[in-house]
């Protein structure tokens, strides 16, 4: 019931993300691909590819942070938390199955459109590189945990359905405009899944995936997301 529940929440959401999430960023790759001639080299077509990829960046942070928002406190401020907390399941659990089913809808949101552009790219290009793909996949992997794990923690501290997301938002931002800006911008969370500092420029070829800022990424989501549950159990309704 949980997962239905919270299925119908989100699912307008993530219809609407994931036609456009495949569209835009195919019709990209097509689109630069057909100025290509046949003396055109290979590095034009992975060029293309990186440019979907930062299509696919922005559209799926936006994506993530609409689908997180809302929860228990939307509930408590609509009035309707009273029938979620009356259900025979620790709001643990509640935070859980919103977090998973959130997570598995983000999940696809990643892989399929990135899967579709890469299809296009093979079909109208010679960007067939599978490292190359599975590479950006990692990458955006890997940072979006951290601003879908904060979308959550603002929607668990924060009450209103769109004021989480505006705050999400806001530190999206400041990330962006202000430390990927200043000479602290190895620590950008969104210049790591942009993977500016991870490719070589006359290629467009990956260097090796980062493995240590991987893991430093995955680290902060699984703290951030604990601090939302922690919160959310503790808070009086």
């Amino acid at each position: 019931m949980l997962w239905y529940k919270a299925w119908l929440e989100t699912r307008s959401r993530f219809l609407i993300s994931l036609l456009g999430i495949v569209a835009l960023p195919c019709y990209l790759v097509f689109d630069q691909n057909a100025d290509a001639q046949p003396q055109t080299p290979v590095n034009w077509y992975y060029h293309a590819l990186d440019n979907g990829h930062r299509l696919i960046v922005v559209m799926w942070l936006a994506a993530a942070i609409l689908l997180m928002m809302g929860g228990v406190l939307r509930e408590k401020a609509t009035g309707t938390i009273s029938f979620t907390l009356a259900l025979p399941v620790s709001r643990m659990r509640l935070m859980l199955v919103r977090i998973l089913s959130g997570f598995s809808q983000a999940l696809v949101l990643m892989v399929i459109p990135w899967c579709a552009m890469y299809l296009v790219s093979i079909a109208t290009g010679r960007a067939t590189s599978l490292s190359q793909a599975l590479f950006h996949l990692v990458l955006l992997g890997a940072g979006g945990l951290v601003f879908f794990s904060i979308a959550v923690l603002i929607s668990s501290v924060v009450e209103g359905e769109y004021t989480a997301p505006v705050v999400t938002f806001g530190l999206l931002f400041a990330d962006i405009a202000g430390l990927g800006q200043s000479r602290y911008h190895s620590f950008s969370t969104w210049n790591f899944m942009i993977g500016n500092e991870y490719f070589n420029r006359s290629t467009q070829l990956l260097v090796g995936i980062p493995w240590l800022h991987v893991t430093a990424n995955v680290a902060v989501a699984v703290l951030i997301t604990t601090a939302a549950i922690k919160a959310i159990q503790r808070r009086e309704f």
